[in-house]
Formats: C-alpha cells, structure tokens, sequence
C-alpha cells in the first residue's frame, strides 16, 4: 500500500502528551541522526506541543508504528478510498 493510500489520523481528546509516539517514528529516528540536526527548528513526522501530538503529514509516511505504540489508542491508520 503507498503512503497515498493511508493516512494516520489523531484523536486529540484522548492524547496525554506522552511522546511515546515520536520516540518510535522511524522518520522522526532518522532525521534525529543527521548531526545537522534542530531540534527547535527541523520538522518531524510526529511531535508534541502544549501537551499533545502532532502529525506533519509532509513528513509522515504512515507506516503505523505510532499507532502499534500508543497508550491512549490516540494514534490511528486510516485507510483512504
């Protein structure tokens, strides 16, 4: 399935913040390893702010490991038609 066929979608009502979600991004994992790398200004796939995630859907690829680790269920694959 290609990256236009999904989508992940977030539920912010249930969202605690955690950032479990943007430790496990392989995209996010991988910028992080450029040693050009800002945290303050470079974007990620998936990332928390005011106490709840948010998705970049430039950078995401919607390959669901978020989703796989998410506590609060928060984090979804959404299947697009």
């Amino acid at each position: 399935m290609a990256k236009k066929d999904k989508k992940l979608v977030l539920e912010d009502e249930s969202c605690i913040g955690c950032g479990i979600c943007t430790t496990v991004c392989p995209t996010n994992l991988k910028k992080e390893k450029d040693i050009n790398f800002d945290v303050d200004t470079e974007p990620r796939a998936i990332a928390v702010s005011n106490g709840k995630a948010f998705i970049d859907y430039n950078e995401c690829v919607a390959c669901g490991i978020c989703a796989k680790t998410c506590p609060g269920d928060s984090l979804t694959i959404e299947i697009l038609a």
